[in-house]
């Protein structure tokens, strides 16, 4: 074992996740030690369950999953398209109001790079969010300041203004987009792991897209001893993950 592995694991057991994984290992033994056989149980099983919920590669395997149908393309190879939607999610706002480039922000820089290489003329932006003191946020008008930040002109950008709180609404808000401007050949970009949902929840409404997957989280990751401690991107890829599976089984 490594001095540096060594010392970012004990790293890692000091951050509030560890420390509590570990406040976690400490209570079960004390339990057991103690014959509280019942308790200790019920501790244990939480250790474990914590432990797995944090792990990286716990994470990286359900992701892989779900973005197992969705096959990578290449900017430069994909389409072309009439038009590209966009979900919404890939956007935030920093503390001072203005838009930026979120966790899933891959996806907002997949669609310009899709743009830029000439696979389609239009870009769709969508998504409302409800995270901000000053109201509703519109995701799509923080999209389209960004890429005109990339370059990208306005007259090739289309934000969908009617609120879309959820996938159900951006994928019925293009479906309707779609009959009204007669496009054909449509791409739809998102998180990878998140379009198997969008794909079925857009089967439901016949709309036909070609998936565009970004912001890929799946890969395999070599072992080392500091990723059995559980941290922040383990948690965060269970969690998205998970919510997926949710969200599949509740058609949202």
């Amino acid at each position: 074992m490594s001095q540096f592995t060594l010392q970012k694991t004990l790293a890692l057991l000091l951050m509030p996740a560890g420390l509590a994984w570990l406040i976690l290992l400490g209570a079960t033994l004390f339990c057991f030690r103690r014959r509280h056989r019942g308790l200790g149980a019920v501790l244990l099983a939480t250790f474990l369950l914590y432990g797995l919920a944090g792990n990286l590669h716990v994470g990286a395997a359900l992701m892989a999953r779900l973005e197992g149908a969705i096959p990578p393309v290449a900017p430069t190879k994909a389409g072309p398209f009439d038009a590209v939607c966009v979900l919404g999610g890939g956007t935030e706002e920093d503390p001072f109001g203005q838009p930026e480039l979120g966790r899933a922000g891959d996806r907002v820089l997949l669609a310009a790079r899709l743009w830029h290489a000439g696979r389609t003329p239009l870009l769709v932006a969508s998504g409302t969010g409800k995270d901000s003191r000053q109201g509703p946020r519109n995701g799509g008008t923080e999209t389209r300041a960004l890429w005109r930040g990339l370059g990208i002109p306005e007259k090739a950008i289309l934000v969908v203004t009617e609120p879309c709180w959820t996938t159900r609404d951006e994928i019925a808000a293009y479906c309707r987009l779609q009959e009204r401007h007669g496009w054909r050949r449509l791409g739809l970009v998102s998180s990878a792991s998140h379009l198997p949902r969008a794909l079925a929840l857009a089967g439901k409404v016949g709309l036909v897209v070609t998936p565009l997957g970004a912001d890929w989280r799946g890969r395999t990751r070599a072992f080392q001893l500091q990723d059995l401690v559980p941290q922040a991107d383990g948690f965060m890829d269970v969690q998205r993950a998970c919510w997926e599976y949710l969200g599949r089984w509740l058609g949202r």
